[in-house]
């Protein structure tokens, strides 16, 4: 009877309550927030998220208000908490214990002596200290703190902070000498107006900083990079940035009343240390240990190493001590083009117009051929290398193809080239010190099993597949969890918040058979680079690419709809102008929309020349709208260091890099670019931007000559003014291909008959 009672007793007594933490994420474009359930690691309610204005005053020049970003973050709190109540079906707000912020990375405040900007924020994507990089490098280029980037070679980001502070130092003196007594990253920003404690995050310090983030939490001198701000004249920036700096889940200090009061909570709610999105989002999908490795897919892949290890290496950036915890360090690789290769493919093997060709079933005919293609070989590297070898000039390849081949051939050959070059980038890493034993992995990868599968196979490497996709909003709510007590450290309450979906294990069988074909893939690369140049040669004659600045817009699908089936016909060429960098109301046309319409229309390659006041702020955006080519114009930009990083990006995003040069613009300007291989195209302007029907201005055709010089590998575009009478000479110069717009669209005979008669 009293073992019936116990059992009774132990039945009817109540589960332990629920513990509640804040998680937020400030991203470029909204910040987000979302309450969870420490105990499990699930979201209670819905995220919210609260949208906040990009500025983009100048080219280059990327700006938000940090005012709004606390603003928002009320906003976004206040409405997560209300989903939160309506969640558990309470009318009270739940009791909060924490609450942790992730935001942007290297987004610069310059503050006053209350804490109040003096200038709106320079968001991580600014790049107008990039002259200030060139210069940090001329002058500490040997200094150990930038020994991490390349053996001391860089490269040195205009994302960073030391670049940024060097820009407003040189450009505001007054300023930066008398009003301005704070700098800091948005991060820190919001946690002095949540605490009025001044803290910055070890893991920033680390990584963007130069600082050493492990021994930067004890008091200065430890862990500044002292000699390195000293020799580019920026000691006063140590002491402008925050005094004290804390690792993920320490503890700031509690809210202050009046923030307690703007975000709708009790001023019992302690704010906890969070970081850098990218590496609060690691936390997020659980990769804290060394020998951990997180995979982030999309149009290129990023391989984010947890090492014990402080080694460096030209083969990877890294290792930064402190970075994501404490007691680990952090290492990175990358490839320029992964899933952007698909995407390529899939175009080529029918795109919109076959609705049978979808990803899904390209897999399933990739699926029924053999591990290898049955020797079909595929060198990923179609926008260049990153890692383990730095290769601007590297092209795709595929090797092995017979008559026998198919499709789904050429496809499992493209997959595995991508995991291919991931094994390889691992490789590297692990060479530097760095090895890896399981991969956490998030992105684009994770929508196909069959890819999935086949990156466990090459890499011999189990993969881990999370529940909650969201990482950088779960991330930011464990750190809080710890911060709250709930856990004793930060890998505790991994364990017990970060739900595991499934493993994926490798085939030992296949494994092995990978690794056979691995060793033919890693001769691949140096066999072919020598050749690389010299397909130039074989591309055969010159190619037209219609320009639809002169189509008829009222029949704008029609008109794209001439242009296929021609062999002389590869690229459809689009004009995006803003009507403010060429001063015009004829130079406005349209934008990333159309591009992504037109993309529906066509096979065609498409070359986008882009003439806008601020090109960097469209680069993604031309990316995922389906460009293949995005033509920059050299003279946009105020520096050649903002010029080549937008050349960087653009391959990033898994497009081909195109520079235009105006007609009174020399070949030398681009000269280095072509030299170090950033540049896939050069669009040779023959009448000047954005105004059909002009006259071909014929002395610019001997830049032709000049540009195959220095790299006889890119393709050559020359713009403008061509007709059955010039063409002839355009060709002749060696040009690639012929952009024509009235002569083309306004023919009598019709878009054929033109390019006919351009060729013959």
């Amino acid at each position: 009877m009293l073992l019936v009672l116990l059992l009774s007793l132990l039945l009817l007594r109540p589960a332990e309550s629920a513990r509640f933490v804040i998680g937020v994420d400030g991203g470029t474009e909204s910040i987000r927030a979302c309450v969870f359930d420490a105990l499990t690691g699930e979201p209670v309610g819905e995220p919210h998220a609260v949208p906040y204005k990009t500025s983009f005053p100048k080219p280059g020049h990327a700006t938000q208000d940090p005012v709004d970003w606390y603003d928002n973050l009320c906003e976004a709190v206040k409405h997560a908490t209300l989903s939160a109540s309506k969640s558990i079906q309470t009318n009270c707000t739940p009791h909060i214990e924490a609450i942790s912020l992730d935001t942007t990375c290297c987004s610069v405040c310059f503050l006053d002596s209350n804490f109040y900007p003096l200038r709106p924020c320079l968001l991580w994507m600014d790049s107008r200290s990039s002259k200030q990089c060139d210069e940090i490098l001329d002058k500490a280029r040997n200094d150990p703190a930038l020994a991490v980037n390349s053996g001391g070679e860089g490269p040195l980001s205009a994302e960073w902070m030391l670049p940024k502070a060097l820009w407003y130092a040189q450009n505001h003196p007054d300023e930066w000498a008398s009003t301005c007594k704070y700098v800091c990253e948005y991060q820190d920003y919001l946690n002095y107006r949540l605490t009025s404690k001044f803290v910055g995050s070890s893991v920033n310090a680390a990584v963007r900083w130069h600082f050493d983030g492990r021994s930067c939490t004890s008091p200065s001198p430890a862990g500044r990079p002292t000699s390195l701000y000293d020799k580019v004249g920026m000691k006063a920036l140590l002491k402008k940035l925050p005094q004290t700096f804390l690792p993920f889940a320490a503890p700031i200090g509690k809210l202050m009343p009046k923030a307690a009061e703007d975000l709708g909570l009790t001023d019992s709610v302690l704010v906890v240390q969070g970081g850098p999105d990218a590496f609060v989002g690691m936390v997020g999908l659980g990769c804290v240990k060394p020998k951990q490795l997180c995979l982030i897919t999309g149009s290129s892949h990023l391989h984010c190493a947890v090492s014990s290890s402080t080694s460096t290496s030209k083969s990877c950036w890294g290792a930064y001590r402190g970075a994501p915890l404490p007691d680990v360090c952090f290492a990175e690789g990358g490839q320029s083009s992964t899933g952007s290769i698909l995407r390529w493919a899939k175009n080529l093997f029918g795109g919109e117009d076959s609705p049978s060709v979808t990803y899904k079933a390209l897999d399933k005919e990739a699926e029924s051929t053999p591990p290898g293609a049955d020797g079909v070989i595929a060198l990923e590297t179609f926008q260049g290398s990153r890692t383990p070898e730095t290769d601007a000039k590297a092209k795709g390849t595929l090797i092995g193809l017979t008559l026998s081949h198919t499709r789904g051939h050429v496809w499992r050959a493209l997959l595995e080239g991508v995991c291919f070059g991931t094994r390889n980038c691992i490789e590297g890493l692990a060479a530097a010190g760095h090895p890896a034993s399981e991969i956490l992995i998030a992105g684009g990868v994770c929508r196909s099993p069959f890819w999935l599968q086949m990156h466990s196979d090459i890499c011999g490497l189990p993969i881990v597949m999370c529940k909650f996709s969201d990482a950088p909003l779960l991330g930011s709510a464990i750190l809080a969890s710890v911060g709250a007590g709930v856990y004793s450290d930060v890998n505790e309450a991994v364990e017990k918040m970060v739900k595991i979906s499934h493993r994926i294990t490798p085939d030992a069988s296949k494994t092995k058979k990978y690794t056979e074909i691995f060793d033919t893939y890693k001769k691949l690369g140096p066999a072919v680079r020598p050749l690389v140049h010299d397909l130039h040669r074989l591309r055969g004659g010159a190619t037209i690419a219609p320009s639809l600045l002169s189509a008829d817009w009222a029949n704008i699908a029609g008109e794209v709809e001439k242009c296929e089936n021609d062999p002389n016909i590869k690229y459809i060429h689009c004009d995006v102008f803003d009507g403010v960098e060429v001063p015009s109301p004829n130079a406005l046309t349209f934008g990333p929309s159309m591009i992504g319409a037109i993309r529906k229309r066509t096979k065609l390659l498409l070359d986008v020349h882009l003439v806008v006041k601020d090109p960097l702020a469209y680069v993604g955006a031309m990316g995922e709208n389906g460009c293949d080519c995005l033509i920059i114009q050299y003279e946009s930009f105020g520096s050649r260091s903002e010029f080549r990083n937008c050349l960087s990006l653009i391959r990033s995003c898994g497009m081909m890099a195109g520079a235009c040069l105006a007609p009174k613009t020399g070949v030398g300007e681009i000269s280095e670019e072509l030299r170090d291989g950033l540049v896939d195209v050069v669009d040779v302007l023959s009448v000047e931007p954005g105004f059909a029907s002009q006259e071909i201005q014929l002395g610019v055709l001997s830049k032709v000559a000049e540009i195959k010089g220095l790299d006889e590998g890119v393709r050559v575009i020359v713009d403008g003014g061509i007709n059955d009478s010039t063409a002839k000479e355009v060709v002749n110069s060696g040009a690639d291909t012929l952009v024509s717009g009235s002569y083309i669209f306004h023919h009598p005979a019709g878009v054929k008959a033109a390019v006919k008669s351009l060729l013959c």
